[in-house]
């Protein structure tokens, strides 16, 4: 996993998370279970993400396009 490689959805889901597990903490009065959004939070400041891979570009077969007359 690298460091800085995770695109603004994952961030933005990862927050989403975060505040889940602090409101599930809060109203069920266990607070200690907030301690869990630590790495949560974490991994969405430093966003950690899959590396990426090069892939090898496809090729493309050219096309040709004629042009025809429509009736009338």
């Amino acid at each position: 996993m690298q460091a800085f490689e995770a695109n603004f959805v994952n961030v933005l889901v990862r927050f989403y998370l975060m505040m889940a597990v602090v409101i599930v903490a809060g109203f069920t009065g266990f607070w200690p279970l907030a301690l869990l959004a630590l790495p949560v939070f974490l991994t969405a400041i430093l966003g950690f993400g899959k590396e990426k891979t090069q892939t090898k570009p496809t090729p493309v077969k050219n096309i040709t396009v004629r042009k025809t007359r429509l009736a009338a």
